[in-house]
């Protein structure tokens, strides 16, 4: 009874921690979400964008099925309390998904690593690394299918039992439909495993059996044939949607554009700038170095594979955290039990005395405060951020059908849940050749995402894009590199039609 309550305490510890840390202010994709989501009940997917005012461009989908589930949940919220009430359910829906999300990586660790107070403070530092992914973006639900995955390759290699090939099997479903953008990360995972298996052959490891060498254990697991299988089956999972070859398709043509080269999230990641990463890359070297542990090849491969990919786009430093947080739980486990053989009994045993069960959860409940109340004073909408008055002048004051306005990209979606036709927005895709064009061709699509970045950067006059484009109006920050050229140019092509404290709207003469 007492391992069932201490893992109820220190599931509800997780989930108040995951609560006090999801943010309340919405971002850019939210915005966009929400619209996608209701055109696509109403429409269904015609692969076309309907949000621009670019004549015809392309729009692949990638995260259908989540846009409608946006949709309807701030459809719910907004039949209760009006729009307020619409962001108040995405922020609950938010919640919940990064509470499901926290529980999911503590289980995992608990049912792999077999113990429960490591595996309570690897979650707690695993959700903290993520709290700056933690949103209402389709990559919170990717998360817990992930976990889940992991979950089911190992235990799967374990037991081999059946319902591990359904989960194995139901998760690229899911992925292909939610956020086809990883659908490719689904397979890179198996990849370790696969890889220790063909060294365990050449270095003539006999079956189920394991090779110790210094700090390396190389494991022949003969159920490694099934999970190839598996995967090769999974791979056929991508036609399971209703977006065509999109999940096929997606990260090849994000990879070909130039449009990675510019999203802060897709830039390269400069460690020093990330003080949790550090610390649990400081812990795993540790570990490795001064204990007598031995590290897996399979979780050496993963871990190496991770750090690499998260130093080539800061955004892996997520899948790091997520994936890396069971292996260095494994490898702490491992170091304990080599100290001494009951030592992790010893420790669960000590966790369950009321003593250190009050400390750790006044620290828990400590941090959770510090977090809830930075969040104080913030809104669903960042009014510094999004042009929440412009806005509504611009629906009362101007024929938005028949105007062609350039914005800027941080709140085209905003201006597009607003019903506003945009110029560009955070679907940074949409707006690159290799997905908008008509023919298949690249040559034939619109690069309007560099045409904007240059423009923006004054890499090239703007008004040579705004002629391109035929713009007629313009909606700029009002300390914008291109709005202090233009008011300290008293350019008399510009007129002024309105401005608050941050935006600044322009008819072009």
């Amino acid at each position: 009874m007492k391992n069932k309550t201490i893992k109820l305490l220190s599931i509800i510890l997780i989930i108040i921690f995951c609560v006090s840390i999801s943010p309340i202010t919405m971002q850019n994709d939210t915005y966009y979400t929400i619209p996608i989501g209701k055109h696509i009940i109403e429409n269904g997917i015609d692969m076309l964008d309907p949000f621009s005012w670019h004549d015809g461009l392309q729009y692949t989908y990638p995260h259908w099925a989540y846009d409608v589930l946006i949709f309807l949940i701030f459809s719910a919220g907004q039949l209760v309390a009006g729009t307020i009430g619409g962001y108040r359910a995405i922020y609950i829906s938010t919640c919940i998904l990064a509470a499901i999300l926290g529980v999911t990586i503590y289980l995992v660790n608990c049912k792999l690593n077999k113990n429960e107070l490591i595996s309570f403070f690897i979650t707690i530092g695993t959700i903290y690394i993520l709290k700056d992914y933690i949103a209402a973006r389709a990559q919170l639900i990717t998360f817990i299918l992930f976990a889940l995955e992991i979950f089911s390759i190992e235990k799967f290699l374990e037991t081999q039992k059946k319902r591990y090939i359904a989960s194995l099997i139901l998760i690229p479903i899911l992925i292909a439909n939610l956020h086809c953008a990883v659908w490719y990360f689904y397979f890179i995972l198996y990849l370790p495993y696969i890889a220790e298996y063909i060294i365990s052959i050449f270095c003539k490891v006999g079956k189920n059996e394991v090779k110790e060498k210094n700090k390396l254990t190389i494991e022949r697991i003969e159920a490694i044939k099934k999970l190839i299988i598996i995967m090769i089956v999974c791979m056929f999972t991508g036609f399971l949607t209703r977006i065509g070859t999109t999940p096929y398709t997606y990260l090849i043509k994000t990879m070909q554009g130039k449009s990675t080269g510019y999203i802060n999230e897709h830039l390269p990641m400069t460690i020093i700038e990330h003080i949790p990463i550090i610390i649990s890359l400081v812990i795993l070297f540790a570990v490795l170095i001064f204990t007598k542990v031995k590290i897996k090849l399979r979780d050496l491969f993963m871990i190496g594979g991770l750090l690499l990919l998260m130093l080539y786009s800061r955004r892996q430093q997520s899948m790091f955290a997520l994936i890396g947080s069971v292996i260095l739980n494994r490898l702490i486990t491992q170091s304990f039990i080599n100290f001494a053989p009951d030592s992790i009994k010893k420790i669960d045993k000590v966790a369950r005395n009321k003593i250190p069960n009050l400390i750790i959860s006044i620290m828990v409940l400590a941090l959770c405060s510090y977090f809830v109340i930075g969040k104080k004073n913030h809104t669903f909408v960042d009014e510094t951020v999004y042009p929440v008055e412009m806005s509504e002048w611009i629906l009362e004051n101007l024929d938005v059908p028949n105007i062609k306005l350039f914005n800027e990209y941080n709140y085209g979606s905003y201006l597009l849940y607003k019903g506003i036709p945009v110029f560009i927005d955070s679907r940074a895709d949409l707006y690159t050749p290799e997905f908008n064009t008509k023919t298949g061709k690249v040559e034939d699509g619109k690069d309007i995402f560099t045409d904007f970045m240059q423009a923006s950067g004054l890499n090239v006059f703007y008004e040579e894009t705004f002629e391109k484009y035929g713009i007629t109006h313009a909606i700029l920050y009002k300390n914008s590199k291109m709005n202090l050229i233009i008011t300290n140019t008293n350019n008399g092509n510009y007129e002024v039609l309105h401005e608050d404290n941050i935006f600044i709207l322009y008819k072009i003469k």
